[in-house]
């Protein structure tokens, strides 16, 4: 049975393989669910290209819930604020559609950790 840890492991896996279909599906999952992301607990992720995109995932699904139409009032964790930039650049859109993105605004979001992301990256609910 799902959890919302394993479900945001499988997110990080499928944006890890730019695998966006997947992801997207789980977004709507979790939106389904009604679970609180603000309760989740610090998975201490070991690798921090995981550990980032996890923060990073939280702190925009917060952004999008709590904006209207949705207006479900949340913040992510507390733990996502330490999370450390990776030191190696990341995209979230693979490489054989990078190009599409070039010259656009980045999510604030992603881009503190140096991953990229368009800014309205996630706002498909």
């Amino acid at each position: 049975m799902d959890n919302i840890d394993t479900v945001l492991d499988r997110m990080v896996d499928n944006l890890i393989a730019h695998n966006e279909i997947d992801f997207l599906e789980d977004v709507q999952y979790l939106w389904r669910t009604g679970w609180s992301i603000s309760t989740v607990i610090d998975p201490c992720d070991r690798i921090p290209l995981r550990y980032a995109l996890k923060a990073c995932v939280l702190e925009r699904l917060a952004e999008i819930w709590s904006a209207p139409p949705r207006n479900r009032e949340t913040s992510p964790p507390g733990w996502c604020e330490s999370v450390a930039a990776v030191k190696v650049n990341f995209s979230v859109v693979s490489e054989e559609y990078r190009a599409m993105w070039d010259g656009d605004l980045e999510s604030p979001i992603f881009s503190k950790r140096n991953i990229f992301a368009p800014k309205e990256f996630m706002f498909f609910l």
